[in-house]
């Protein structure tokens, strides 16, 4: 078991999304990663897929999200669940927080098939 604190937590920001991870591998985590972070108003996510079922929490705000062929909206509060192997991308339309959750050493690509690394996963 292990805390890890607050204020150990780095920010990471990429394209108007500022995410760190509070439950890593390296902080102790084994099996399940978790984020916490902060989407700016009229940003978006860069379209891209997990190989492992990814859960989202959003604390404030509102927004859009496509799934597949799917939109779906979401205000502060709901919760979106993003199946394996599904192209997504989230827009936020006001500023939004969220925590998200996937098993730890899921693989996050590219519609192009392009591994991204994650610097909030160190």
């Amino acid at each position: 078991m292990s805390v890890f604190r607050n204020d150990q937590n780095q920010i990471h920001s990429l394209h108007g999304n500022h995410v760190a991870g509070v439950a890593t591998s390296t902080s102790g985590a084994q099996q399940v990663e978790m984020w916490r972070g902060r989407m700016d108003a009229n940003s978006a996510t860069p379209p891209h897929s997990h190989d492992t079922e990814e859960v989202v929490l959003f604390l404030t705000g509102s927004g859009r999200a496509t799934v597949a062929d799917r939109e779906l909206r979401y205000q502060a509060g709901d919760t979106l669940v993003l199946p394996a192997a599904q192209v997504h991308q989230i827009f936020a339309e006001t500023e939004s927080e969220f925590v998200s959750a996937m098993p730890i050493g899921g693989t996050v690509k590219l519609p192009d098939g392009a591994v991204i690394d994650l610097p909030w996963r160190r």
